[in-house]
């Protein structure tokens, strides 16, 4: 696998935006840290009105240019990291439109929606850790308790060291749980989201109890394996504020004591109280932010097992001759062959392939378009192997899928063609009754097209492949599911503007077989040559 089948996580970072949040950051924190360490340096007695005034005077100033600095934190990290959510959601898609069919298929589709989710969430946090703000506090704790005692510092830096090592070490571990939280998380998801995508036959079959309990059942087991993971952070949380109280507890006994022998502490007591609170936070930012990476991690594993295949072939738009030979391919689960021994398309070749349902027609088909790639046998386009090479192909498949765009939009996709035009093709397919809406081809077919009837939906998908005016065609039944009607005058569209096309039809359809001049049938799953 290639490096940076992954790597557009953190590889599409503006590194000069980046580094203006971090150096505003920065000067908010060292802002924030300074004020309470000044009370060490000017707090003392005798306090004197002029110190009050430097005090006083400080504290005005550093609000000020606190505001100042958070609003130009807000203004450019945040329109900043939204901006690289919308880069990480393209760049994912990127990959995911390069796995192979068979590879994708695999997988629910809302996982890929949650992956990503999941990723610009833990980057944006990850990238809007204040670990300035961690740094800083250590310098001015540290430097406040090496002033007071080097004994009490080595001490501190030793107990604040443990915390560190102690909370990796067991989030760690949590890593593990983890992975195991995602796998039952992505079994919840694929049940949830399978059933809410398809909402509409759920209701059909009125059959609430199962769906529910079905839904329950996944969310508890989910819930179990948070659970477990929930403990290993709740117990590092406990150790954590357990030591971190350890420099400051310290710190504290320390200052007490010099100042019951006259020496003047307060302000470092003063300092010790005011950052005690902020200093829980930052170890409460470290730890989540360690949280954070592991779950990174947890992820980025994934993707390395989603993303370990990529479909790089090179994409050609013209042919002359497609070659299969001695191709078999099997189905473990079934323990299913199906067998081509010689199939030849040659350019402008009009293709009937016919056979009962199950005999092998779509495993061709979807061999011919590339989306197979565990077989024996060689696939040749103009002597170039298929593993090597992809066919731009126009696919008329069984399943009609619409986007939730405008009628327009749907069959012209990147073309610019006119609307008098779709207009012209719309009528041709006695599809003017879509002209009726309101707003006539610009309306929306809501998702999957469930304003339209299959009957519509199957003609403007046809329309769609024509308009990508492609060199090859893949017919797959085309008129599958329509009345007798609707079939003539779709098989007038195709036998009308698909002549100058290659095709390859998978259709039992007399009339769409008249312009073919080859003809395939599959027997127990072999493909023959038959006579017309």
């Amino acid at each position: 696998m290639k490096k940076d089948n992954i790597n557009f996580i953190f590889k599409s970072l503006n590194k000069k935006k980046i580094t203006f949040c971090l150096l505003i950051e920065a000067f908010l924190d060292f802002i924030y840290y300074f004020v309470p360490f000044t009370f060490t340096l000017f707090l003392t007695l005798p306090f004197t009105v002029k110190k009050a005034i430097i005090v006083i005077g400080i504290f005005i100033v550093s609000k000020i240019l606190r505001v100042g600095g958070n609003y130009l934190l807000r203004k450019y990290s945040d329109n900043y990291l939204y901006e690289y959510s919308n880069i990480q959601y393209l760049e994912f898609y990127k990959q995911l439109s390069k796995i192979p069919t068979e590879s994708i298929s695999k997988y629910q589709t809302g996982y890929f929606e949650n992956i990503i989710s999941k990723i610009s969430e833990l980057v944006k946090k990850i990238l809007q850790a204040e670990y300035v703000s961690i740094l800083v506090t250590f310098i001015f704790l540290f430097y406040t308790l090496f002033n007071q005692s080097l004994f009490l510092f080595i001490i501190s830096f030793i107990t604040s060291v443990l915390c560190v090592f102690l909370s990796i070490k067991i989030l760690k571990k949590a890593n593990k749980q983890v992975e195991t939280l995602y796998d039952q998380e992505y079994e919840y998801s694929s049940v949830y989201n399978d059933f809410i995508s398809n909402v509409r036959t759920v209701k059909l079959l009125n059959n609430d109890k199962y769906f529910i309990n079905k839904i329950e059942k996944e969310g508890k087991k989910s819930n179990n394996e948070n659970k477990k993971y929930v403990k290993y952070y709740s117990f590092e949380e406990v150790l954590r504020n357990i030591l971190i109280v350890v420099p400051f507890f310290l710190g504290l006994v320390k200052a007490a004591i010099d100042l019951s022998n006259g020496i003047d502490t307060l302000g470092i007591i003063t300092f010790y109280i005011s950052i005690h609170v902020e200093m829980g936070f930052v170890f409460e930012e470290l730890s989540s932010n360690i949280i954070s990476w592991y779950e990174l991690k947890a992820i980025k594993s994934k993707l390395k097992n989603i993303f370990k295949k990529l479909d790089e072939r090179v994409i050609i738009n013209d042919f002359d001759v497609i070659k299969l030979q001695d191709i078999v391919i099997k189905y473990p689960e079934t323990n299913l062959e199906i067998k081509v021994d010689n199939f030849i398309v040659n350019k402008n070749d009009k293709i009937s392939i016919m056979g009962q349902s199950g005999q092998g027609k779509t495993s061709l088909v979807n061999l011919i378009i590339g989306n197979i790639n565990s077989y024996k046998g060689k696939v040749l386009i103009d002597n170039f192997d298929i593993k090597e090479r992809k066919l731009d192909i126009g696919i008329v498949s069984q399943e009609i899928e619409l986007f939730n765009m405008s009628i327009k939009d749907n069959l012209c996709l990147d073309k610019n063609i006119s609307d008098d035009k779709i207009i012209k093709y719309l009528n041709e397919l006695e599809l003017n009754e879509l002209l009726q809406f309101k707003q006539g081809i610009y309306t929306i077919v809501g998702e999957k097209g469930l304003k339209l009837s299959t009957g519509q939906k199957r003609r403007i998908n046809i329309l769609r492949s024509y308009l990508m005016n492609k060199e090859i065609y893949i017919l797959d039944e085309p008129t599958s599911n329509l009345d007798k009607h609707t079939e003539e005058i779709v098989v007038n569209f195709i036998l009308k503007y698909f002549k100058d096309k290659t095709l390859i039809i998978v259709t039992h359809n007399d009339k769409i077989n008249e312009i073919c001049n080859k003809f395939y049938a599959f027997n127990n799953h072999n493909l023959i040559n038959i006579q017309n």
